[in-house]
């Protein structure tokens, strides 16, 4: 009886520890979109093409940074810290730099430099966040991540 009720709450205990997990990663996710989405409204609102905002990803770290870029130069505004335990393990837009999302003032709609993807994973929990290319829409998928 005893060991029947401590598979029983080991396996509760187990399944909220992967619940935890799932949940930071989607936190993360909510972020991303959040910080995606910010960064397209400054473009827009600006409307200078020789000025870029956007997401700097470090694969394999626990952070991206969140850059304006005039030409060449990337000046970072802010960095921004993942859930603990959540790592980029995946990035690679169209555009001059592979690894950031940027958003230039010419698109009038917004639309990225280029579309791309971030894979953001903790153990097995993963979750892709898409950027369309031509629309800069964003998707957020637990299927087909890189």
């Amino acid at each position: 009886m005893a060991i029947g009720l401590g598979a029983i709450v080991a396996v509760f205990v187990w399944q909220a520890g992967s619940l935890t997990v799932r949940l930071r990663v989607r936190a993360a996710a909510v972020v991303l979109v959040s910080d995606l989405r910010t960064v397209q409204a400054r473009a827009v609102a600006e409307r200078r093409s020789d000025r870029a905002h956007g997401l700097q990803f470090l694969v394999g770290g626990d952070r991206y940074l969140i850059v304006v870029r005039d030409g060449s130069v990337a000046t970072q505004s802010l960095e921004r810290r993942l859930p603990a335990g959540v790592r980029v393990t995946f990035a690679r837009f169209g555009g001059s730099v592979p690894t950031a999302a940027l958003f230039h003032g010419a698109s009038l709609f917004g639309a990225p430099s280029g579309g791309g993807t971030v894979t953001l994973a903790s153990g097995p929990a993963r979750l892709c966040v898409r950027l369309l290319p031509a629309t800069g829409r964003i998707r957020v998928a637990a299927t087909e991540c890189p």
